[in-house]
């Protein structure tokens, strides 16, 4: 059963026009079923009704055009329960529907299962039999499972045809709802980066000169060919002759009579040589997993290991080297540092990642370079973005593709506004940060990009909140040495000088991995990562702290802070080496008249643990800094860059509000400095409540730091202390952004705030 059903799923994946693969689906079914019908019904929510989309039994004819209400009849009535109908006599039941154009009056058996996708119904997949009977729960079974695995799968057919449409049309505008991931509105061209060489990402692709894809793919097998005679040669006295066997097997698999020959007849059929290769080698492959032998299974694994090294090559082979349109909306996978470093500032002016959520560090990253984004789309496969026209609305998470001029004028217009409001808020940049009533706040900006410290205005400015460290070891294909540190750290401390400039310890893991130094875990969030990885790697610490302090020399500003700490031991553990390097450097200056400035040194509050421990924490450290993204997602235990479960994910959820408020409290009764570098801190309503809370500075993007210091001296600190009850009281986070709303509504200050 498990194979059959992998082999529907896939074949569906496969096939690029979604009609064909209904088509195929229903087929497929019935055959496994062996049942006497199956047929699909996909909902179309702007006429509110099931459209029968393929079939296999009842009248062809009536494919594309017979639909049924949302309300009515049994597939109304699967889609309304959300869960699968099986009846032995569906014509008697009285929500079935007759509808003679179908020609379904010689079946009584019914069984139909909706297809769900993220709380949507999709459609509905229906087999149907003459005989009176239930069926089995096996076969129940077998049809909730495929109708759970078709969900994503139909949601990318269907993407995939409604771009192809666009791109030959070009007159509709193709709209894609994905999550805000940064502010903004940008028109420009779509630019893809592509992942990994991985046939799961690798995306069906047809082309118009085949002759060209063969001369590619002959030149891969070449090279392939060749390697597999290295590997032989070098493995000839290690290996005994039967083993060394597999290597001539890849070789007659690759030649023209084999896989060879089904490649390029894909080619010809118009298929680009990876498409070719994938279809060929995932059809080979599934064919041997449904063996019974299980020496002809492990076949299966053999020809996915040659596909896998002839479309490595392939890739190697390919221009890496595209010509950048004016304006880059870069796509891509999951969008990385080291892509951003690739494209111009100039030229950038949106991203896009197919993965990732509001508050994965793609979107911070874009958030800090002052760029719109959009994620969570990875219902669309990457090369159909490839110079498409794109109109990406931060804001509301959406992309229009292809969009009509009609449309590209009203989101210039809207560019236009954005860049006044914009201009607004610059306008009071040089003013002091404070309330309306003169309280003071002390705003920082959030560093670590090397082209968003370009962007930031020292002036204006009470320092660097914090600098996160990572990002120069991610650019780098090696761990950067103690001189290298040293120089890069020192350009951060002298650029905001006698301002604090808070230095966050080596913080990978997660979402931040290092190309250098893998880790492959489970959880990674829960695992081992920021501090847990440094102190179990003390040369790294020890080398980072030592350059942090010897750039310090001269200066006199610097702040380290400690990421991920979850107990009093690692706070111990870490003072300890920082304790040790001071005593080396001081060690090293023995004798010279250069004197080591002391650093503060303070620990990130992310992990809820250490929130329980602040009287303690406050005898052994100097500062506090509040990292509302992650405290955020393990108070509310859901991965902040999983789409899946994003709409879960909100810092102003009540819990995550009364745990910021009871820290406030605690840490003004132990006169422990704390201060909040979240993305909280740079929304106006998240500003607006850690403000009423007690909270008076804030590290935030420097390109949020002028709408906030606008914002907050246009509020009264009594005004905000009314305010914080209601807030408390809220019991979701939809209410606590409508109070926010009212009260900006009631300042007259609402339409002046996009967010």
């Amino acid at each position: 059963m498990l194979s059959q059903l992998r082999r529907i799923v896939q074949d569906v994946a496969q096939e690029p026009v979604l009609n064909n693969a209904l088509a195929g689906l229903v087929s497929n079914v019935k055959n496994a079923l062996k049942t006497e019908c199956c047929s699909v019904y996909l909902a179309d929510y702007e006429q509110q009704h099931f459209m029968l989309m393929a079939t296999d039994g009842l009248n062809p004819e009536a494919v594309g055009q017979i639909s049924i209400g949302f309300s009515e009849g049994l597939i109304g009535w699967v889609g309304q329960r959300e869960e699968p109908i099986n009846l032995a006599q569906a014509h008697l039941h009285p929500r079935f529907k007759v509808t003679p154009e179908v020609s379904e009056d010689r079946f009584s058996a019914f069984l139909g299962c909706p297809i769900i996708h993220h709380r949507k119904v999709l459609g509905v997949l229906t087999i149907q039999q003459g005989e009176s009977r239930v069926f089995s729960e096996d076969e129940e079974s077998f049809l909730v499972t495929l109708g759970v695995q078709l969900a994503s799968v139909l949601v990318h057919a269907e993407m995939r045809q409604a771009a192809s449409q666009n791109s030959k049309q070009q007159k509709s505008t193709g709209q894609l709802q994905g999550l805000p991931g940064a502010p903004g509105i940008a028109i420009g061209e779509g630019f893809v980066l592509e992942p990994s060489s991985d046939f799961d990402a690798i995306s069906l692709k047809k082309v118009d000169d085949p002759e060209k894809e063969l001369s590619r793919f002959y030149k891969a097998v070449k090279i392939t060919k060749a390697e597999f005679n290295r590997l032989a040669e070098r493995m000839a006295g290690h290996l005994p002759p039967d083993a060394l066997a597999i290597f001539d097997v890849y070789h007659q698999l690759l030649d023209a009579a084999s896989l060879g020959n089904e490649i390029e007849k894909q080619i010809h059929e118009g298929w680009c040589a990876k498409s070719a290769l994938k279809r060929v080698v995932e059809k080979f492959a599934r064919q041997f997993d449904d063996m019974d032998d299980p020496y002809l299974r492990e076949r299966g694994t053999d020809i996915r290991d040659l596909g896998q090294r002839v479309l490595n090559h392939l890739l190697d082979t390919e221009q890496r080297h595209h010509k950048l349109p004016e304006k880059v909306v870069l796509v891509a996978d999951n969008v990385t540092a080291t892509m951003l470093a690739e494209i111009p500032r100039a030229q950038l002016v949106a991203i896009v990642s197919l993965k990732g959520s509001v508050n994965s560090h793609a979107a911070i990253m874009a958030r800090a370079l002052g760029i719109p984004a959009v994620m969570g789309l990875d219902e669309l496969p990457l090369f159909h973005w490839q110079s498409k026209r794109l109109i990406v609305d931060g804001y509301r998470g959406q992309i229009l593709v292809a969009p009509a001029e009609a449309i590209v004028a009203e989101y210039q217009a809207l560019i236009s506004e954005d860049a006044q409001l914009s201009a607004r808020y610059q306008s009071e940049m040089h003013l002091n940060a404070q309330s309306a009533c003169g309280a003071p706040f002390s705003l920082m900006v959030n560093a670590g990009l090397a082209i968003e410290l370009e962007s930031t205005q020292p002036s204006y400015t009470d320092g660097i909140g914090l600098y996160r460290t990572e990002f120069p070891f991610i650019m780098r294909n090696r761990f950067p040495t103690e001189a290298e540190q040293i120089e890069l750290y020192k350009k951060v401390l002298a650029s905001h000088p006698t301002k604090a400039v808070v230095m966050r310890t080596l913080d990978v893991g997660g979402d931040k991995a290092l190309p250098y130094f893998s880790i492959i875990e489970e959880n990674p969030f829960l695992g081992w990562r920021g501090i847990r990885l440094t102190l179990d790697h003390p040369e790294i610490f020890l080398v980072q702290i030592r350059a942090m302090l010897k750039a310090n020399i001269g200066q006199g500003n610097l702040h380290i802070l400690l990421p991920m700490i979850s107990d009093l031991a690692e706070v111990d553990e870490s003072l300890r080496l920082i304790k040790q390097a001071t005593f080396e450097l001081t060690d090293e200056l023995a004798g010279t008249e250069i004197q080591l400035p002391k650093a503060k040194v303070g620990v990130m509050i992310e992990v809820p643990s250490i929130m329980y421990q602040l009287p303690e924490l406050a005898r052994k450290i100097d500062f506090c800094s509040v990292g509302t993204n992650d405290l955020t997602q393990y108070l509310l235990a859901v991965d902040r860059n999983n789409p899946r479960v994003a709409g879960l994910y909100d810092a102003m959820h009540p819990a995550v509000l009364r745990a910021l408020h009871q820290m406030s409290l605690q840490a003004q009764g132990l006169q422990l400095p704390m201060s909040i570098c979240g993305e909280l801190a740079g929304e106006p309503a998240g500003v607006l409540i850690l403000a009423a809370m007690g909270y008076d500075k804030f590290s935030m993007n420097s390109s949020n730091l002028a709408k906030i210091k606008w914002l907050l001296r246009r509020v009264n600190m009594s005004e905000l202390q009314l305010l914080l009850p209601e807030i408390l009281a809220c019991q979701s986070p939809k209410q606590v952004r409508l109070q926010v709303q009212r009260f900006l509504d009631q300042k007259q200050l609402l339409n002046q705030l996009r967010a």
